[in-house]
């Protein structure tokens, strides 16, 4: 018995080190569930004969789990998130995107540290066990055998036990439902909550039991009978004297745009210095997002907030939920079963209900993320890349106008970025499509152009074009047609500097000269961005359709290369909670907002109107539906339209907020003033948020989760075409 105790012990040890690293205490609450796990692998690999095999799959394993404590502690530094299952799917993506500022070598060498003594140990114990070599039938004796089924008998009894007696204490009442770990067993949720009760291998075996769907195929019927309960939104919701906040159905007809901005801030937009209160918003480097902003037909949200990698934002905009813990490309993949329509409810699919052509568009290669398999399935009639054009019927290379192939080599790159504007020209016709005068269009558009790392070593022509434009402005620089890049004038001086550049040299030289240098690229994929926008605008004045088409622009979250926006807005690297990280930018451009904000809003100090309510790209689906006069199930959709009064709200001193909260797949939930990662640990951004708050807080949370889970169990059931509405 030497080998498996040598492996409980490692594993335990192992345990103490990994919640001593992510702070979460020294053991889980549920130890002797995590235990039984442990025993069951230990005496699985004890039935093996041979005491060489056991020790290298023991170390297998154990290493599996040293391998498992840096990627959750990573996660956590970076996302504040922990491994879930639909992670699987996006190994390639992940380790595109990865660069050396994700990678802590000081953890990885203590973690080599700490495996090679447990290697080591049991090399002595392998040694000691070997002087002592039994045969086939002393191994498998009689006795061996019976404590061995014993043993078995115990842990698989106690987990099986120990996770019925947890389900039976299941209640479908909101509160008992979100504080139950019956939740958190069921669940990757609440990832960090749910690690800390089950221990490392409860919580992995946990993600594997739950993805057989057992707890999903109970709650079918609830689910079913929860949507079908569903209030159907039709604009009617204002008391008397608020007429006028009315916008449902104003925009009727009207073509829809959705841009979602890659790691945008609105630093970019601005003069170069850092301002939350958005009051340095600049032409300068950016002229065309400045018009579509500083317009009467213009919102603005102060207060929109996205925790969330790229993926997730994306499926928030274009489904309204995400399918968690399964992942996209695992519901709506290559065995997608396009009879059952799971994705009805998605706004590609209802808005070509309503009669719309719809079309995504992305500056990388279509296969990032599987869109090649996911998007014609959640209702895109042509998905475009970089590299290729999908619909259901066939796939093609995308080509110029000799035919030949546009993209080819180094072009696909994930490092190697060709200016946003030239890819719009080339895509325009699936952006805004020919029979516009037709049918109505949405296209969502995702751009590129301003992804990290902001480290371009190579390929500057490409990627960095726009250099000379962003340091010397317009003013100091002529476009040259030919090679399509901007050059500095022969008569500019070397330091006449644009006033972006300046204000950035001012602010970071002294301090993190390294800064001045990303900033200085990551311009210019904005600017890059901006040209792609002016592509667009133009061909919609050619058509003569502006006025006509509803724009949202968004970004998906911050900019956490290089810890790019941490450094700009002076917060620290580990600060997974801060809600000033993470508040960027969400513009609506739209026809009816000029009557609707001259209307209630006269006296604003700016053309645009700044609504300044907490939001995510969760609220963009149904502030869409609103515009557009699309009446919708609440209950299918996480969001809530931004010119609908909020369900709930609070009071801090003399001021009364909305109460929002947003469910963060990375990790926690948060309202404005408000941040929890197991609705028992409250962190209060505001001094004077009392319990009376906190309350407000957590019944909105408990019924949004509740909500995420039966829409988790309806993507992954496919059970939409059992909705009554």
């Amino acid at each position: 018995v030497l080998m498996p105790i040598y492996f409980i012990v490692s594993a335990l040890v192992l345990e103490v080190v990994t919640f001593n690293m992510l702070n979460l205490g020294i053991m889980p609450e549920y130890f002797f569930y995590n235990f039984s796990v442990i025993l069951i692998l230990a005496f699985v690999i004890f039935v093996i004969p041979n005491y060489t095999a056991q020790y290298v799959l023991y170390t297998i394993v154990l290493l599996v789990q040293v391998v498992f404590i840096y990627v959750n502690y990573s996660l956590y530094k970076i996302y504040g998130d922990m491994f879930s299952i639909d992670m699987l799917g996006l190994v390639g993506e992940a380790g595109a995107a990865m660069t050396s500022s994700f990678i802590y070598l000081s953890v990885i060498l203590q973690l080599i540290g700490v495996y090679l003594s447990v290697v080591v140990c049991g090399g002595v114990l392998l040694g000691i066990a070997k002087k002592h070599t039994i045969s086939l039938k002393e191994h498998f004796s009689i006795f061996n055998v019976i404590i061995l089924v014993v043993l078995q008998c115990f842990s698989w009894g106690y987990f099986v036990h120990k996770r019925q007696d947890i389900n039976n204490a299941f209640s479908l009442e909101d509160v008992a439902y979100a504080n139950s770990d019956t939740f958190l067993m069921n669940t990757s949720f609440l990832k960090t909550s749910s690690y800390q009760k089950f221990g490392t291998y409860g919580y992995f075996t946990n993600l594997f039991v739950n993805n057989a769907g057992s707890y999903q195929n109970k709650l079918s019927e609830a689910t079913i009978n929860y949507f079908n309960s569903g209030e159907i939104y039709d604009g009617n919701v204002y008391a008397e004297g608020q007429e006028n906040l009315k916008i449902f159905g104003e925009d009727s007809g009207n073509n829809v745009i959705v841009i979602m901005m890659e790691s945008l801030e609105w630093l970019c937009f601005g003069d170069g210095n850092y301002d939350p209160t958005l009051s340095n918003l600049s032409c300068e480097m950016t002229p065309n997002i400045y018009n579509l902003i500083n317009s009467d037909r213009a919102m603005i949200s102060s207060n929109f907030f996205a925790k969330s990698k790229t993926n997730y934002s994306e499926a928030y905009s274009i489904l309204g939920n995400y399918p968690v813990g399964n992942g996209l490309s695992g519901l709506a993949g290559k065995n997608y079963n396009d009879d059952l329509n799971a994705f009805g409810y998605s706004l590609p699919n209802v808005l070509k209900n309503e009669g719309y052509t719809t079309t995504y568009i992305h500056s990388n290669e279509i296969s990032f993320y599987d869109r090649d398999k996911t998007h014609n399935n959640i209702g895109f009639d042509t998905v475009v890349g970089k590299d290729r054009i999908v619909t259901k019927e066939k796939t093609e290379y995308l080509r110029d106008e000799d035919g030949n192939i546009r993209y080819t080599g180094e072009d696909l790159e994930f490092d190697h970025w060709e200016a946003e504007g030239d890819f719009a020209g080339y895509v325009i016709d699936y952006i805004i499509p020919k029979n516009y005068n037709e049918k109505p269009f949405y296209s969502f558009y995702l751009n590129v152009s301003s992804h990290g790392s902001y480290e371009y070593n190579t390929n500057e022509v490409d990627c960095l074009r726009y250099k000379d434009y962003v340091m010397y402005g317009e003013q100091g620089c002529t476009w040259d047609e030919d090679l399509r890049v901007w050059k500095k004038k022969a008569e500019t001086a070397v330091d006449d500097y644009s006033t972006w550049y300046q204000n950035v040299l001012n602010n970071y030289q002294s301090t993190d000269a390294k800064l001045v240098k990303e900033l200085l690229y990551y311009e210019c994929g904005v600017v890059g961005l901006d040209e792609a926008l002016k592509v667009i605008v133009d061909k919609l004045n050619e058509y003569n359709i502006f006025d006509k088409t509803t724009l949202v622009l968004y970004s998906d979250h911050y900019s956490y290369y290089n810890s790019l926006s941490n450094r700009v807005k002076g917060i620290e690297k580990n600060d997974i909670s801060n809600i000033e990280l993470n508040t960027i930018p969400f513009i609506i451009s739209s026809p009816c907002l000029k009557e609707y904000s001259a209307t209630n809003y006269p006296d604003r100090a700016t053309k645009y109107l700044v609504n300044d309510r907490f939001c995510s790209a969760y609220d963009i689906m149904p502030t869409v539906f609103d515009l557009l006069g699309v009446e919708f199930n609440e209950n299918l959709y996480l969001g809530q339209s931004l010119f609908k009064p909020a369900d709930y709200v609070y009071t801090i001193g003399e001021e009364t907020k909305d109460m929002v909260v947003y469910y963060s797949n990375t990790g926690g939930l948060f309202s404005q003033d408000i941040y929890t990662y197991d609705l028992d640990t409250f962190v209060k951004y505001n001094p004077n948020v009392d319990s009376e708050d906190i309350e407000i807080f957590k019944s909105c949370a408990y019924q949004l989760l509740k909500k995420i889970n039966f829409i988790n169990i309806l993507n992954s059931n496919y059970l939409f075409n059992r909705l009554a509405n």
